[in-house]
């Protein structure tokens, strides 16, 4: 019914719907309802969870984005071998600017990419710093196309 509303562009009816889903499903710590909704739902939970969180089982919505976060790992290729030898020979990524960088080519934002691998803001900026320099690039933009050119997902 959220997403019916949100469809007719009626948030504040969506919002409440969903509010009212994780009042009745955070106590048995349903996620499956969630997740199977896809992207559009994580949307509204991560704006539910960032407008109000009074009468808001917060924790809850915070696992249930850590899991869509999750979800969307899984659904990336994971880099098995490490990056490849072009990339490779500038320095490579540790496992954790592995799981960073998974994230920033997912659109994940740095408070978002925090959230999923529970470090600070300022880890992630340093994370992502670090990647920039060793794939030799200068934003977000020319990261995602170093990774797609060398056919890591």
């Amino acid at each position: 019914m959220t997403l019916a509303h949100v469809a007719q562009n009626d948030h504040a009816h969506a919002s409440s719907l969903l509010r009212e889903a994780l009042l009745l499903t955070h106590a048995e710590g349903y996620q499956r309802l969630f997740l199977d909704e896809g992207e559009e739902i994580a949307a509204l939970l991560r704006a539910v969870l960032s407008t109000s969180r009074e009468g808001l089982p917060a924790s809850y919505v915070r696992t249930l984005l850590r899991a869509f976060a999750q979800q969307q790992l899984e659904r990336i290729a994971p880099l098995a071998s490490g990056l490849p030898v072009a990339v490779r020979l500038i320095e490579p990524l540790s496992a954790q600017e592995q799981r960073v960088l998974r994230l920033l080519v997912a659109g994940f934002s740095n408070p978002e990419i925090a959230e999923v691998l529970v470090v600070s803001g300022n880890t992630v900026k340093t994370h992502v710093r670090s990647i920039y320099q060793k794939l030799n690039v200068k934003s977000r933009k020319e990261a995602r196309e170093a990774v797609r050119s060398e056919n890591l997902f």
